[in-house]
């Protein structure tokens, strides 16, 4: 027999198995999700399913939220708002019984591949770290194959007659700043004064913000950010939440007539560097892109760019209009018959 009661927020199971009696918390889960666990759990102690740890999916990634949120903290909404399709529609399941087709079946359905996508991957970590903690014996998710987003672009970045509206607007020193030393949101929200030293910016993974490699690196500061740098806090260069500064970026933008986001100060920052000759092991450092797969992405900007590559094909193309007009010129051959003998 499995009971199901409710303190405060969360839900408990009791039950009583080999003259032991047991109590497990559920977390902050719905009632239909607790329901579901308390029948699998009595049907398990009544034989008549295999033994599992009574665990749902919505129990799986509840609580990878909450270690990501204080770990993560910077990109922690974005992570909620990507597993929330998925825990509405999949969360009431048993985590260890789900087969790799319904999660793919899920995908499937979703409007958005990239969001479907980002889920996926954010619930297979959830599902490896639950398997670690020993909060379930098996992920289900090691046998589901995560589409892949079926859009890629090139990507966006201002000009610099764009640049000029923005910086000329109210935070246009921030934005400044960030364009000239492609430090992502989460970073400038983090990054004090003290991180300046020797004319360099240190970007640090530290346990008030991480890099989203987890490594640190140097960005040396130009005119443009020194100038920028005397305009920002004194402390903290800026006193706000990651997603605030998004919100103030797109008042600007909007305001300037721009398109955009605040992503596109980064790609800023790494296309005019890779139009100036910079090489992409140069700008894979600066920028503390964790792979030079992500740098190559400004590979077209190179300004060798395939261009001596392609260019070999105009000596093909007029090799063969050569052989086409030599072709012409030659004379025409006609096949003599012999004259028949009068008989």
């Amino acid at each position: 027999m499995a009971t199901l009661y409710k303190r405060g927020t969360s839900y408990y199971l009791n039950w009583r198995e080999g003259g032991v009696q047991y109590r497990r918390s559920l977390g902050q889960v719905d009632r239909r999700a607790a329901e579901t666990i308390q029948a699998e759990k009595a049907a398990e102690l009544r034989g008549l399913l295999t033994p599992t740890r009574g665990v749902t999916v919505e129990v799986v990634l509840a609580g990878y939220v909450r270690w990501y949120e204080a770990n993560r903290p910077a990109t922690y909404r974005r992570a909620l708002s990507a597993l929330k399709p998925l825990r509405a529609d999949l969360g009431h399941y048993a985590a260890e019984s789900m087969p790799p087709g319904a999660f793919e079946a899920w995908a499937s359905a979703q409007a958005s591949s990239g969001s479907a996508e980002k889920a996926l991957k954010l619930a297979r970590a959830a599902f490896r770290r639950a398997v670690a903690q020993r909060t379930i014996a098996r992920s289900p998710m090691e046998g589901v194959c995560i589409p892949k987003s079926k859009i890629s672009r090139a990507p966006d970045y201002y000009r610099p007659k764009q640049l000029d509206l923005l910086y000329a607007a109210a935070r246009g020193p921030l934005w400044a700043f960030m364009v000239a030393t492609g430090i992502r949101r989460g970073e400038m929200a983090k990054a004090r004064r003290a991180d300046v030293q020797n004319g360099l910016l240190l970007v640090e993974s530290t346990a008030q913000g991480r890099t989203k490699s987890g490594k640190w690196r140097a960005v040396p500061l130009n005119r443009q950010a020194k100038d920028a740098l005397a305009s920002l806090g004194k402390d903290r260069l800026v006193e706000c939440h990651p997603d605030t500064l998004s919100d103030w970026f797109v008042q600007d933008a909007h305001g300037s007539g721009l398109p955009g986001s605040l992503h596109w100060l980064r790609h800023t920052f790494c296309t005019a560097l890779v139009q100036s000759g910079v090489t992409l092991h140069e700008v894979k450092r600066l920028a503390g892109h964790s792979s030079i797969t992500v740098t190559e992405q400004y590979a077209h900007h190179c300004p060798d760019f395939g261009r001596a590559a392609v260019a070999t094909m105009d000596g093909w193309m007029r090799g063969g209009e050569t052989r086409k007009a030599q072709k012409k010129a030659q004379p025409t051959r006609k096949t003599l018959r012999p004259r028949s003998s009068a008989g």
